[in-house]
């Protein structure tokens, strides 16, 4: 669970998870998986008038280089299909580019599509495969925007929310022919267009936990990281990060962790301590930030960095578990383990539960 409480005023829209992970590798080198599950809770079909973007850097500089865009037009019978832009360059940033097509004419949402460069498409309902129990992310957002330690021992025993829960996911998988073989960065949205203002990004997925805590709704500096790029995630961070004042996304982060580790005395406790609550926090918006999803292709994704890890984002990791230790500076083990199947072939999500 790593996005699921920013909700856009459209469900259709929201999304609840990003993951990147390795698929299988073939003669022409490691194939790289990107995912973004939206519309939750049995939302319904795709907006057919959004934009649902997966976001690759290739040079590590923040800024996209390739932009996978899906749409869902509906033709004269009702039916939705998937259509899938290729961006590249400057145009994978311009939400106003056309892109290139890549996939066949009426192309079926729910079905596996196998186009050009040995790319592979998929968009249709799947079941949910991240889980957690509620409790905890409302009230560790809580206390960050409030200001005090969680007792999240007091919320005990977990029940996994997600569990049977359908999601509509859309996923490329790609040839290193296309990523390259450098560490990547990245990130999904989704995108409407408003007569008055152009494209509008409702939200943005990257890093996990990211938006669910820090911008519940919009954290109590008024930031909405929903509608920035990674390129602003780091702006705000100044020379000196562990006693500078700071501003933006980074500044948001650093000092509202500050408050909370400070209130439980966590900060100078382990190997991640540090002397002061501030400096504390100012690790923990480097950790957090740009809120982007690294991965070297051919790697095993692991989104732990409480144990040092931060390479993708799997399907089966606790994300929450992993976020919520690096936050308050104190292991966390909520017991919950992942209850949906997976499969071993793309697109690797089961299908919907059965009504």
């Amino acid at each position: 669970m790593s996005h699921h409480f920013d909700y856009s005023a459209d469900e259709r829209l929201d999304i609840s998870d990003a993951y990147c992970f390795a698929g299988p590798s073939d003669a022409f080198g490691p194939r790289t998986v990107f995912g973004m599950n939206a519309c939750p809770n049995n939302a319904g079909p795709w907006d057919p008038a959004g934009y649902y973007e997966l976001k690759v850097d290739t040079n590590e500089d923040l800024v996209e280089d390739i932009t996978w865009r899906f749409t869902f037009p509906v033709d004269s019978a009702g039916v939705q299909h998937v259509v899938v832009a290729e961006l590249r360059g400057r145009e994978a940033t311009d939400r106003n580019a056309n892109g290139r097509i890549i996939t066949p004419p009426s192309a079926p949402v729910g079905e596996v599509i196998e186009v050009e460069r040995g790319i592979k498409i998929f968009a249709g309902p799947r079941t949910d495969s991240f889980f957690n129990y509620l409790p905890f992310p409302i009230t560790l957002a809580k206390a960050l925007n409030e200001g005090f330690f969680p007792d999240l021992a007091a919320l005990f025993p977990p029940t996994d929310f997600f569990m049977g829960q359908t999601v509509h996911s859309v996923l490329i998988e790609a040839p290193a022919e296309i990523t390259g073989l450098r560490r990547l960065n990245y990130w999904a949205t989704t995108a409407v267009y408003d007569q008055g203002h152009g494209w509008v990004q409702l939200q943005r997925a990257g890093g996990p936990n990211g938006t669910t805590l820090w911008a519940f709704p919009t954290g109590t500096a008024g930031i909405n990281i929903n509608s920035t790029v990674p390129s602003q995630d780091l702006v705000g961070r100044p020379r000196h990060p562990e006693t500078d004042p700071a501003t933006g996304v980074w500044g948001q982060i650093r000092d509202q962790t500050a408050v909370v580790v400070a209130d439980g005395g966590t900060y100078n406790q382990g190997v991640h301590g540090r002397p002061t609550a501030l400096a504390y926090g100012a690790y923990v918006a480097d950790v957090f930030l740009p809120m982007v999803i690294p991965f070297i292709p051919g790697t095993n994704a692991l989104w732990d960095p409480w144990q040092g890890s931060h390479n993708g984002k799997g399907l089966t990791e606790d994300a929450f578990d992993n976020a919520t230790k690096v936050i308050l500076n104190q292991d966390f083990v909520s017991g919950l383990t992942q209850p949906a199947k997976l499969l071993d072939y793309f697109p690797y999500l089961a299908p919907p539960p059965a009504d």
